[in-house]
């Protein structure tokens, strides 16, 4: 029987060996562990065919590298390789009490003196408010407008505050068409009546004047637009005394 050959044949790889284009890609891929790659880096500057290896790898590899658009980390990505490798120190961050100057302004004594201040004038003005006598309405005026031996009114005039005066259509009015009606005030003592304006058919009319309790008041039937000479150019039709309401 013969003896075997314990070595083998001689151009069998032993179990541990690698293929040194296999060990290129990977290395040229990332996929070594830190150690390995300072390894395979220290073997490429001794073996020219490992360093051709990565080379010839790198060139295959850079077209897929190129079309992937390139990606900026970050700002907190460079900021924690920073801290992690001691390039920079974080900044301690001072606590500042939040209360302590609502606290201080609430000791402050100027602060009091001045609400002290603050209420003593919010006081005086209350006092002035409450304890001044509010001056009195003036009493409104009124007026009933009737015809001449007729006991029926046909307009009503009440003059409020202001001189705001406000005449209302009560009555059956018999105006003619191509007239109009005006509305006069003759004040005590007064020589001639004032125009106040004209008036509607009926409804209400709102205006203003300066009227006193005594005033009559007139309301004559003028051309259409009112009287052309301001006076009263037609017959006064209805008449009353403002007094007090």
């Amino acid at each position: 029987m013969m003896p075997s050959d314990p070595g083998g044949p001689a151009d069998t790889p032993a179990p541990d060996d690698r293929d040194p284009d296999l060990d290129a890609a990977e290395y040229v891929l990332g996929l070594h562990t830190p150690d390995k790659a300072r390894a395979m880096e220290a073997l490429a500057m001794h073996d020219p065919a490992i360093a051709a290896g990565i080379v010839a790898w790198e060139n295959r590899l850079s077209p897929l590298a190129m079309a992937v658009a390139p990606q900026l980390p970050p700002p907190e990505l460079w900021q924690r390789l920073a801290l992690a490798t001691g390039l920079q120190r974080p900044t301690p961050r001072r606590a500042v009490p939040r209360r302590g100057v609502f606290e201080r302004a609430w000791r402050s004594p100027a602060l009091w003196r001045g609400a002290t201040v603050a209420s003593l004038a919010l006081a005086a003005v209350l006092a002035f408010f409450v304890l001044t006598p509010k001056p009195l309405a003036p009493e409104p005026l009124l007026a009933a407008l009737s015809a001449q031996g007729s006991p029926g009114a046909v307009f009503l005039v009440r003059v409020g505050e202001g001189g705001r005066a406000t005449i209302t259509a009560v009555g059956r009015l018999n105006v003619p068409l191509d007239r109009t009606l005006e509305l006069w005030a003759l004040r005590e003592g007064a020589p001639a009546p004032v125009s106040l304006g004209l008036l509607p058919g009926g409804g209400r009319t709102l205006l203003r004047a300066n009227l006193s309790a005594g005033t009559r008041l007139l309301v004559s039937q003028e051309p259409s637009g009112g009287s052309p000479s301001g006076a009263p150019t037609g017959p006064v039709v209805y008449s009353g005394l403002l007094i007090n309401g």
